[in-house]
């Protein structure tokens, strides 16, 4: 999971820094506590729904993954990460589309929480989440079942 904890950095460390500032072992501390191994799914180009995005892209490659709750009325997505080298060629989607077919075979709804300097709630609100509720610096979002 040390590669996951990476991604996680890559991506969020100028958002989080920018909200809060950046504490390195709080931050270790809080992914690992969050998101243990075996609750994190983790998505690869060799990830039969992921072979379709791009043919040219070498097979095998761990490219992120996610972590999704089973909450008593919801399905919570702690985490959703996608190395930045990945990005912007529809693993992203693809992996979300993957999430929303869990939540669409037991008809739950989808929850998240996103920074609000985050850009990937533009992607989430594609996606067809809308706000649910937000506060100073994120929002919670749902997508219907």
């Amino acid at each position: 999971m040390d590669w996951a904890y990476q991604i996680f950095k890559t991506g969020m460390q100028s958002y989080i820094t920018r909200t809060w500032g950046w504490n390195e072992l709080f931050q270790e501390h809080s992914f690992y506590a969050n998101l243990p191994p075996s609750s994190f799914i983790i998505a690869s180009t060799a990830t039969q729904t992921l072979e379709t995005v791009d043919p040219e892209q070498p097979a095998g490659v761990d490219i992120g993954g996610y972590c999704l709750k089973q909450k008593a009325d919801h399905l919570y997505l702690e985490m959703l990460l996608v190395d930045p080298a990945w990005q912007r060629q529809g693993y992203g989607s693809t992996i979300m589309t993957e999430v929303l077919k869990q939540a669409d075979s037991v008809d739950l709804p989808v929850r998240l929480s996103v920074l609000k300097i985050n850009p990937a709630f533009r992607f989430y609100h594609r996606l067809g989440f809308v706000i649910e509720t937000e506060d100073e610096i994120r929002y919670r979002m749902v997508r219907a079942a």
